[in-house]
């Protein structure tokens, strides 16, 4: 006597399986009418030791297509049919981003270029976008879902005199045939700053011409207003005699403190330099220890 048995998954109800790598799947069998039978699961050919009831959790790792096939002994020793079905395991989708935290003016463009490196295995690769302005900002895409990689060339405007932001976050997910959202990735998000007037205007770095390291807990540091939308800038100062006495890491992480090698600097005018590494000369001029 053959016993028809339906092999399915919990969440799946008909093979093949649709499966996002990282996931847990139980996948059961209808048993026998009689008592006592074992079942032998196999993927891919390789027995499953350790599983011999007729559920089966396993956890999808690795994207590919699997065969899964599960037999029903009987307490008697009779074999059921071999059972298979396919499953199919997509990877994590990704998206890349060829822009980076940037700073523009009032007026200029900021280019995404969003490219999917995920290979899938089932379904179609998409993504949200979740753009989050500052109040005051115009020109930006607004919230959508995309189906496909694209050129976004964002021309901003901010119309008063204060730096604004926006925020892009993009999420890229597998969607299957019924449309339905499955296998998200991780999120990416990028802030672009929109400095007020035009690109030929000073540059917005605000440089204190003095500060007073005495402890005090008011101005102990050179405090350089902005610069931290200048990530690859360094910092290098000098004394009257042209001797570095001082220089920065890159992006100026850590304000100078009117130390050298750990010594207090005397009272005095000190020259520095400030490489933005942003396409213009370096800001020169000098800056006074007061106590």
């Amino acid at each position: 006597m053959t016993q028809v048995i339906c092999l399915r998954s919990a969440a799946q109800m008909t093979m093949p399986d649709l499966v996002c790598t990282g996931e847990t799947r139980q996948y059961h069998v209808s048993p026998g009418a009689g008592a006592g039978s074992t079942f032998t699961w196999w993927i891919d050919g390789e027995k499953m030791a350790g599983f011999n009831a007729s559920r089966f959790n396993y956890a999808w790792n690795s994207p590919g297509t699997y065969l899964l096939e599960v037999q029903e002994r009987s307490a008697d020793g009779c074999m059921g049919q071999k059972l298979s079905g396919l499953v199919r395991v997509n990877p994590i989708p990704e998206i890349r981003i060829s822009v980076s935290d940037t700073l523009i003016h009032a007026g200029e463009n900021v280019v995404f270029s969003v490219r999917n490196p995920t290979q899938l295995v089932w379904g179609k690769w998409v993504y949200d976008l979740i753009v989050e302005p500052d109040a005051g900002v115009t020109g930006n895409t607004v919230n959508g879902t995309y189906t496909s990689p694209a050129i976004l060339d964002e021309v901003l405007y901010a119309y008063d005199m204060k730096i604004h932001k926006v925020v892009y976050r993009f999420v890229p997910a597998i969607v299957n045939d019924a449309g339905d959202m499955e296998c998200e990735g991780e999120e990416l998000k990028f802030t672009v700053w929109i400095y007020p007037g035009s690109a030929d205007k000073d540059i917005c770095v605000e440089i204190p011409d003095a500060f007073s390291p005495n402890g005090d807990g008011i101005n102990d540091g050179w405090n350089i207003k902005n610069i931290e939308f200048y990530p690859e800038s360094e910092v290098t100062v000098y004394n009257r005699w042209g001797q570095l006495v001082w220089e920065s890491g890159k992006g100026y992480p850590v304000p100078w403190n009117g130390r050298s090698r750990s010594e207090e600097l005397p009272i005095d005018s000190y020259h520095y330099v400030i490489d933005l590494h942003n396409g213009y000369k370096p800001i020169v001029g000098v800056v006074t220890i007061v106590k």
